[in-house]
C-alpha cells in the first residue's frame, strides 16, 4: 500500500522531489502514517518547522556549527551550516529530541527503510565532511575527520567528493568506498534498506547499489545528519526532508 505515497513510474527509480519509488514501494507508509501502528512505526520530516530544543531533533556542535530554516527554498529546507572554514568543525543533528534517544533497532523480523534529500553547498572538491543515515547516540559523530560511532549505516564523505555507504556492527566496519558521487549545490538522493539483520541495500536517487551483509548493528540507531568543514571552505549542508520507517509486527 506504499505505493499512495510513492506511484511507480516507468523507467525511473527517482523522480521529483519525494520518496524514491524503487526503494518504499513496498513500505506500508500509507498504514502507519493512518495510525495502524501494528504495521510498524516512523516518520517523515519536511522541516516546515524545525526546533533543536525539545521537539524531534537534538543539536550539538563540534566548536561551530548553526542549523535554521531556509527562508529562500520552498517546501521547508533545513541549513546545516558548518559555522567556520575550520577543519573538524560543524553541526551535527540526531533524532531523539532534547536528549537524542533511539527507537530503531535492526532485527530479523523487520525491515528499516531510510531516505533523505539533500545538497552540500560550498564544497569544493576535498572540502566538506557529511553523514547522513542512522547512528547510536554519539554527539561527537564525526571526530578528526573519521565517523567515530560504532553502530552505524549510512553515507558519509570525508575530505572527498566521493560518497561511501558504511554499516558498522559494535565497532566491526563494511563500507563501499564508491557508492556514488557528491556534486556542489545538486540535491542527491540517498537512502537504504535494511532487511533484517542479513542484509542492506544502498540506494541513491532511487537507484539501487551493491547489497551488503555485513555490518547491520543489532543496537539501538537513530537518523542522524552531520556537516563539517575540511578546512578550506564553509559548506553547508540544506536538507530537504527525511523518511525513516522500520516495518515490523512488534509484541511489545
Amino acid at each position: 500500500m506504499g505505493d499512495l505515497f510513492v506511484k511507480p513510474q516507468a523507467k525511473s527509480g527517482s523522480i521529483r522531489r519525494g520518496l524514491s519509488p524503487t526503494l518504499w514501494h513496498q513500505a506500508p507508509v500509507m498504514q502507519i502514517m493512518s495510525g495502524d501502528l501494528g504495521e510498524g512505526f516512523g516518520f517523515i520530516d519536511d522541516f516546515l518547522t524545525f526546533d533543536d530544543a525539545s521537539v524531534r531533533w537534538l543539536l550539538t556542535a563540534a566548536t561551530s556549527g548553526t542549523t535554521a530554516l531556509d527562508t529562500a527554498e520552498k517546501g521547508g529546507v533545513l541549513l546545516l551550516d558548518s559555522g567556520a572554514a575550520t577543519n573538524n568543525q560543524g553541526p551535527q543533528i540526531q533524532m531523539g529530541g532534547a536528549v537524542a534517544a533511539c527507537s530503531f533497532i535492526p532485527s530479523a523480523a523487520s525491515k528499516i527503510y531510510f531516505e533523505t534529500r539533500l545538497k552540500l553547498v560550498t564544497i569544493g572538491s576535498t572540502t566538506v565532511q557529511f553523514f547522513a543515515g542512522l547512528s547510536e547516540v554519539d554527539t561527537t559523530l564525526l571526530a578528526a575527520a573519521a565517523n567515530s560511532s560504532a553502530n552505524h549505516v549510512g553515507f558519509e564523505a570525508i575530505n572527498t567528493t566521493s560518497v561511501t555507504f558504511a554499516a558498522e556492527v559494535g565497532g566491526s566496519r563494511t563500507a563501499d568506498t564508491s557508492a556514488g558521487t557528491i556534486a556542489d549545490g545538486t540535491y542527491i538522493k540517498l537512502g537504504f534498506l535494511i532487511d533484517g539483520v542479513s542484509s542492506v541495500t544502498p540506494y541513491i536517487d532511487g537507484v539501487a547499489g551493491t547489497k551488503q551483509t555485513a555490518g547491520i548493528p543489532t543496537a539501538e540507531v537513530t537518523p542522524s545528519l552531520t556537516c563539517h568543514s575540511s578546512g578550506t571552505t564553509q559548506p553547508v549542508m540544506h536538507v530537504d526532508w527525511v523518511a525513516c520507517f522500520q516495518a515490523e509486527q512488534i509484541s511489545n
